[in-house]
């Protein structure tokens, strides 16, 4: 009898967790950022020939960034002298995304007699999303998150990740565009990149889930009474 009800009380459990679970599954972006940050996305309108200018402006800096780095590779010596500390130990994709992040805005520099609306494009301090604000001559923001990819067909829940944090909170501060570039990257030899290509998309529209875990930090991990056995070279074994 009480085998029963215990399990029948773990069933509720079980199906009261996975319904909270499931409401956070297939979200609209913009309803998650306007509901934790209190600011709204305002779509792409490709009818407005104001926006067209902007997406014009927009992909005369990237793609003069993306030819760059087509003809040039990407190198972990490249990275070392052109981007700021923290340096890393390793030079992967992701070391080549934190370079394009970095180093985008200079080709907004190198490009402001070409473009026609936009005034700034500066990285934004701070981890954390967005990466770049743009600003426009009609004072219209846009904020731009920068991904390098080497596999565009072959997903994980990490490929774009969005988290209401302080940070994102401090750099979200006014009713904008929200944007994505992606480089298609290709490692031609060890810790030598290129950039083969980019889109960029209009992150309105997309779809968003929430990855929930039940976590602890060290302190609550390595609690004396959690430890069974213990060793440390220091003093031997103490457990």
């Amino acid at each position: 009898m009480e085998s029963n009800k215990l399990l029948r009380r773990m069933n509720n459990y079980e199906r009261i967790i996975k319904k909270i679970f499931a409401s956070f599954t297939n979200l609209e972006f913009h309803i998650v950022v306007e509901s934790t940050i209190h600011k709204k996305i305002i779509p792409i309108s490709k009818k407005d020939k104001k926006y067209k200018q902007l997406l014009d402006d927009i992909y005369i800096i990237v793609n003069s960034f993306a030819n760059e780095y087509n003809q040039t590779p990407i190198t972990f010596n490249l990275y070392k002298k052109l981007c700021k500390p923290p340096k890393p130990k390793s030079f992967r994709n992701n070391e080549v995304g934190i370079f394009a992040d970095k180093i985008i805005p200079s080709f907004f520099e190198k490009n402001k007699d070409k473009v026609k609306i936009i005034k700034s494009f500066n990285r934004l301090p701070l981890m954390g999303y967005p990466d770049e604000l743009i600003i426009d001559s009609c004072k219209r923001v846009s904020y731009l998150e920068v991904k390098t990819t080497t596999r565009r067909d072959v997903g994980s829940p990490r490929d774009f990740f969005f988290s209401p944090s302080k940070n994102s909170k401090k750099k979200i501060t006014e009713d904008a565009r929200h944007l994505l570039v992606c480089f298609d990257t290709f490692e031609r030899k060890e810790k030598e990149f290129i950039i083969t290509g980019w889109c960029l998309i209009d992150l309105f529209n997309i779809k968003v889930s929430m990855k929930p875990e039940f976590n602890t930090n060290n302190l609550g991990l390595y609690r004396k009474e959690n430890i069974l056995l213990e060793v440390d070279f220091n003093k031997g074994k103490s457990s």
